[in-house]
Order: structure tokens, then sequence, then C-alpha cells
């Protein structure tokens, strides 16, 4: 099984790497589309997005993944490349099932600016951008601690996408 995981906060550029991989052949996952929803971070119960959600909600909300279908279609893929393009709350409940897990960084200024345009209201309150922030510091630590590499995509998505490969062909040949 050859699963790459490309994670990062809303706005790192997941979606824009996911379509240029698209594009070169690649197999892949959007996890918003496929697996993703609002629930409850321990027990994967969905649960309503509240009107004003509070620091206190977020502490056992959030936006996660249906790890046991996950698991189920990662594991059925075979031995092909396959890139899961998405970030959850309890995304840490797969990281044994990839290869390399990858985490798209951009600054808090750009990154905000890539979601103004969206017009989306779960990622235009103060309390979002203070915990995007919060989650962007600890980007490096969080990599770190998981044995995952960083890619700055401050560069462009094109850049983004050709180190990403440039790791993955790595792998491949030391996995030989």
């Amino acid at each position: 099984m050859s699963a790459y995981h490309i994670s990062g906060l809303p706005g790192s550029g997941k979606t824009s790497v996911e379509q240029k991989l698209i594009e070169l052949g690649y197999d892949t996952i959007n996890t918003d589309d496929a697996w993703g929803y609002y629930g409850n971070i321990a027990t994967e119960k969905p649960v309503e997005y509240p009107a004003s959600p509070t620091a206190e909600w977020f502490k056992y909300n959030g936006y996660i993944w249906d790890t046991t279908k996950a698991r189920e279609i990662i594991m059925q893929h075979g031995d092909k490349p396959l890139f899961i393009c998405g970030g959850s709350r309890n995304e840490a409940k797969l990281y044994d099932l990839f290869s390399v897990i990858f985490i798209l960084h951009i600054s808090d200024e750009l990154r905000e600016a890539r979601l103004q345009p969206r017009n989306e209201p779960k990622q235009s309150t103060p309390l979002f951008f203070e915990r995007m922030r919060t989650y962007n510091a600890e980007t490096y630590d969080h990599a770190a601690s998981i044995d995952g590499i960083v890619i700055e995509s401050d560069h462009g998505i094109d850049a983004a996408t050709e180190e990403i490969l440039n790791h993955v062909h790595d792998h491949q040949r030391l996995a030989k």
C-alpha cells in the first residue's frame, strides 16, 4: 500500500495540490467529499455545527473523518500511489496507513487572504482565525512529532506539488 497524506490548515493549498496531482494522473481522495463531517472527536458521532461555536465546543468537536470508512477505502486501494488530501481533528487515528505525511504550511497572512474570497461563515469568525493561527504556529513541532514533512506552499502549488512528488519518488526508491 502506498498512501500519502497531504494535510494542512484551511487555505494552505490541499485542494489545489490535489487538482494538480489529478492533472498529472495520480489517484487522489478529497477527504471533504469522501468522509468528512462535523462530529465529536473521540466518538466520531455527528454533531450540528452551532451558530456561534465556542472554544469549549471545539475542545470536544470539530471537523473529523469517518475513520472506519477511510481505513476501508485506503486499505482496498492497492500498491499504486494514493494521495489523501485533507485534514481533520481526528486524522491521527489513520497515521499508521500513510507511507509519508505531508503538512502544507503558509503564512497566516496568505492563508487568511486565501480564505477571504471563499465567504464561508465557519471560516471567517475571530475564534476560527485565532485557532488557525495557533495551529499554524505549531506546524513544525507537530510535523516533528509524527515524522511528517512540512511543505511550504507560499511558493505556489506547482512548487509544492513538485516537492511532494520528489519526496514520494525518493520514498518509493528506498522502499524497493
